[in-house]
């Protein structure tokens, strides 16, 4: 079995169109948003009289090692996890189990893994978790995450990758649902659900506008330089 290390600290991923200009991703253009629980978490913390920034870079650490470790398993690869804490991968199990389960449970088929995509059309880029076949060959996708609770924002990058997909596969075409997989990374069972929409016209609709909204932002920000220089 092939072994693949999780670097600690990976380049960040950048997408490219085909005549070589760099476009945003899916996530930096959902970025926009506010995040109401965002920062109600953060408001909690901080009366709590702990640092956001580090208890999220802690929590980032187990998720990431938890969403490759069930990256490994779809792909048959054995993950090595030296550069992480023994808490770290320890938290990652517990949701890597649960992950496990449902996807033997579902009797699925991996069609694609962490497929990176770039949209012509609507010019972003993004990388899909997961596309499933289940046992009639419809196709679905699936979003890993390993958050505390589900949120529509989920949705609408998913809607992005949906039409990421399958703008470029027109012969193997997502018409199936679209699952968000949440596996928390403590040991309760319970800590654990697969949510799921068929129609996400309303969800990518959300997307582009964020994209427009991103896109217009970064040419005031660009005049913006212009001017003071």
């Amino acid at each position: 079995m092939e072994k693949v290390k999780l670097e600690k600290n990976r380049i960040h991923q950048k997408y490219f169109l085909s005549d070589g200009r760099e476009c945003i991703g899916v996530t930096t253009a959902l970025n926009v948003m506010a995040k109401p629980a965002l920062i109600h978490w953060s408001w909690e913390l901080g009366k709590k009289g702990l640092d956001y920034r580090k208890v999220k870079e802690m929590a980032a650490d187990a998720g990431t090692v938890a969403h490759f470790m069930c990256e490994c398993f779809l792909k048959k690869q054995e993950p090595d996890l030296s550069d992480y804490s023994a808490n770290d991968i320890a938290k990652a199990e517990n949701a890597y189990i649960k992950f496990v389960s449902w996807w033997d449970s579902n009797g699925f088929e991996l069609v694609a893994s962490e497929a990176q995509l770039v949209s012509a059309r609507h010019k972003y880029g993004g990388t899909i978790d997961i596309v499933a076949k289940d046992k009639e060959g419809v196709l679905h996708l699936c979003d890993i995450k390993t958050s505390k609770a589900c949120y529509d924002e989920y949705y609408f990058q998913c809607s992005a990758y949906r039409e990421l997909w399958n703008e470029n596969k027109l012969d193997q075409q997502i018409t199936g649902a679209t699952y968000i997989v949440r596996i928390g990374k403590e040991a309760d069972p319970d800590d654990f659900e697969t949510p799921s929409r068929q129609n996400l016209d309303n969800e990518f609709q959300v997307f582009l506008n964020c994209l427009a909204l991103y896109k217009s932002l970064q040419v005031i920000k660009s005049k913006n330089k212009q001017q003071k220089g």
